[in-house]
């Protein structure tokens, strides 16, 4: 008599960072930043400030997708106060299959891209995104990461090793938790809808949690600390000013 088989395709877990974790090793950058011996460490870990943040909120992956991006392909959309950021993705292992892709960012990506126009007032539409003051991109970020993960003691986690991927996931995890579909965030990082249903499923109990409960917590919205603007909060009219001038720049030199 034939026996079926109970092995199946492992939904292994990815490892990702809550908040308070993310915040952590985000702290734990500054702190290495801010006592760095040498000028270009110092550089090479106030950009890594910005990658990870770029990674967190836009779900972009790390490696060839992120350090192909450049200052002509963020794209904006304004109203009055109000902006959204949007990336167009050029470079990366499914590009081949999926062709570019519209990446829609979360509004915690601002201060990021306030201070990277600051650094590179001289920026060009096909200048890198993530560089050095040189104009030289840097394969130092890994290393650290790694450091500032051991330094908060988050480098493991119950799912796995953690490295600059692991911010990828975090950006799933919190999406599929604050309600997105998978159908959309599938289309948003360049991936299918499987792979997230194999690897992210215990988290789509958690999505409907008031529908399956019965009770509404009253869940405030998590948003880490702005490591930038973090007590001096911009006036709208600021910052309708602000959003003139970038659309500006955008006309005049084909970036923001």
């Amino acid at each position: 008599m034939t026996q079926l088989s109970t092995k199946g395709a492992s939904a292994q877990r990815r490892a990702h960072f809550t908040p308070e974790e993310y915040e952590k090793v985000f702290d734990a950058v500054i702190h290495l930043e801010e006592n760095s011996v040498r000028e270009k460490t110092r550089q090479i870990r106030e950009l890594l400030l910005d990658y990870m943040e770029f990674a967190v909120y836009t779900g972009i992956r790390p490696g060839t997708e992120m350090e192909g991006l450049t200052w002509g392909d963020i794209h904006i959309d304004t109203n009055a106060h109000n902006i959204i950021f949007y990336i167009t993705v050029r470079k990366g292992k499914t590009i081949k299959h999926t062709g570019t892709r519209e990446v829609v960012c979360r509004d915690e990506i601002f201060s990021s891209i306030q201070t990277l126009r600051e650094r590179f007032p001289n920026r060009k539409p096909t200048d890198k995104l993530f560089c050095l003051l040189d104009g030289n991109q840097t394969n130092a970020l890994t290393k650290n990461f790694d450091r500032a993960l051991i330094k908060a003691d988050l480098k493991e986690s119950p799912h796995g090793v953690r490295t600059l991927y692991s911010l990828r996931h975090t950006y799933i995890t919190w999406q599929l938790l604050a309600g997105v579909s998978i159908e959309v965030l599938a289309k948003q990082c360049g991936t299918s809808i499987a792979m997230i249903e194999q690897h992210y499923s215990h988290v789509t109990p958690k999505m409907y949690s008031k529908e399956l409960s019965g009770i509404d917590l009253g869940k405030a919205k998590q948003r880490v600390k702005d490591k930038k603007t973090s007590g001096s909060k911009q006036n709208e009219a600021r910052l309708s000013e602000l959003f003139k001038e970038w659309q500006a720049s955008y006309k005049q030199r084909g970036c923001i």
